[in-house]
């Protein structure tokens, strides 16, 4: 059956999707606003303190009271409408989703259209609001490998693009809600938001609701992100234990360059399950550590390579050394049951997306945020078939993976050789 993919855009700049899905009967919409965690960076800029973690402290604030309805009563209106209810904040955008019933979906709709318009922001709800964001940061910023990643992104990446979407403990300790205000006031608007819809949906009907519901939303032009310099090339973050976690970062094409595909290709070779390089050769061969992996992660205009390792402190040195081995001999000695084996893997991934209506309104508005447009199951699927060992080696002969960021956490700094980094 050919797969049915809807667009439209209001007049405000509000750009709707939609995925018609056979064989269910429920429906997926996701809200996309262009105010994630880069903005709390904006408003850092302009103030003169650090304000990370603003975005994410926001959307949880506006959750608890909107339109009419106070914080209890918005969440009885979702649940009475059957909504599984989310949010999340990235570095590029807040989202607001949830998925239903098929027939729900227009009672549910006025119920985002106060969230994103009219949420109250009450003063007696920001202190229960910020201290979930606290409780949340308590449990992740005190993991190691945690704390790796995000020195690694922070060393790596320009300023701010390292800093971490869910903030910063210190941070949003200090925020007010005033802040929350102010970034609703500043961020929270029509322009450039993308919503997508999946499932059993009526799109007609949809669009005409979502014309009622915020064609009359005005907006404004988004102030530019000022970038800054990176961090050092080699960084140990001295942690008193008998693990060392090793962390490891080079830049690459972001998704919507053409040659991405080849790219995430040759660190899905490298790190990307069991099957892999550094899983075969670290783990498996040399018993060095206790997980190791590769992987890609994308902004709009730039995008890296990251592989990990968690080990002890014994042998952490020489699970750098096999870590860099393996990349610098992946050009040129990628074989076809390995491409196979990667491309297998991400049809499978496509696949079972076409199966959640969650998963499908997600990666459309990733899409269309990335490339200006939605990718049909039968290109992503055709892009897959046509891609050879011959075109990511060719890519992998002129851009080598080089200039890598290299960070240690744990009792002892590592020895980076000065080609690595330089």
């Amino acid at each position: 059956m050919q797969q049915k993919l809807q667009t439209a855009t209001l007049d405000n700049g509000i750009t709707l999707l939609g995925e018609f899905l056979p064989g269910v009967e429920s429906v997926s919409v996701s809200f996309h606003v262009p105010a994630g965690g880069i903005c709390d960076s904006i408003i850092g800029s302009e103030t003169g303190r650090s304000c990370c973690g603003l975005a994410t402290l926001t959307g949880e604030l506006m959750l608890r009271g909107a339109g009419s309805r106070n914080s209890r009563e918005l969440v009885a209106d979702l649940d009475n409408a059957g909504v599984q209810w989310s949010q999340a904040v990235s570095m590029s955008h807040g989202s607001f989703a949830g998925a239903m019933v098929a027939r729900q979906l227009p009672e549910a709709l006025p119920l985002y259209a106060d969230i994103l318009r009219r949420p109250t922001l009450a003063d007696d709800q920001f202190e229960p609001a910020q201290q979930v964001i606290l409780q949340n940061l308590a449990g992740t910023e005190d993991e190691p490998a945690h704390r790796t990643m995000l020195a690694l992104r922070q060393a790596h990446l320009p300023s701010p693009w390292g800093m971490p979407s869910e903030g910063l403990s210190a941070d949003v300790a200090a925020l007010t809600a005033a802040d929350g205000r102010g970034f609703v006031d500043r961020f929270i608007q029509p322009e450039g938001m993308i919503v997508s819809v999946a499932g059993r949906i009526d799109w007609p009907a949809f669009v005409e609701q979502m014309q009622q519901l915020f064609g009359d939303w005005r907006g404004h032009t988004l102030p530019a992100v000022t970038t800054g310099p990176r961090g050092p090339r080699v960084l140990h973050v001295p942690y008193d234990s008998q693990q060392t976690h090793v962390a490891l970062a080079w830049s690459v094409p972001p998704y919507r360059d053409p040659e991405s595909l080849k790219v995430t290709a040759a660190i899905a070779v490298l790190g990307g399950g069991s099957s892999s390089r550094l899983f075969t050769e670290v783990r498996e061969k040399r018993g060095l550590c206790y997980s190791v992996s590769a992987g890609y992660q994308t902004h709009r205009d730039l995008a890296t390579a990251i592989a990990y390792s968690g080990t002890t402190a014994e042998r952490a040195q020489e699970t750098l050394d096999v870590m860099l081995a393996e990349i610098d001999r992946l050009p040129g000695t990628i074989t076809a049951d390995e491409l196979d084996r990667v491309k297998a893997r991400a049809k499978s991934g496509l696949v079972m997306q076409q199966e959640s209506t969650a998963a499908r309104a997600g990666a459309m508005a990733r899409q269309w945020y990335h490339l200006g447009r939605v990718r049909t199951l039968a290109e992503d699927l055709e892009r897959l078939d046509q891609l050879t060992v011959s075109e990511i080696e060719t890519w992998l002969a002129t851009n080598r993976p080089a200039d890598l960021t290299v960070v240690s956490l744990g009792r002892d700094p590592l020895e980076v050789p000065d080609a690595v980094s330089a």
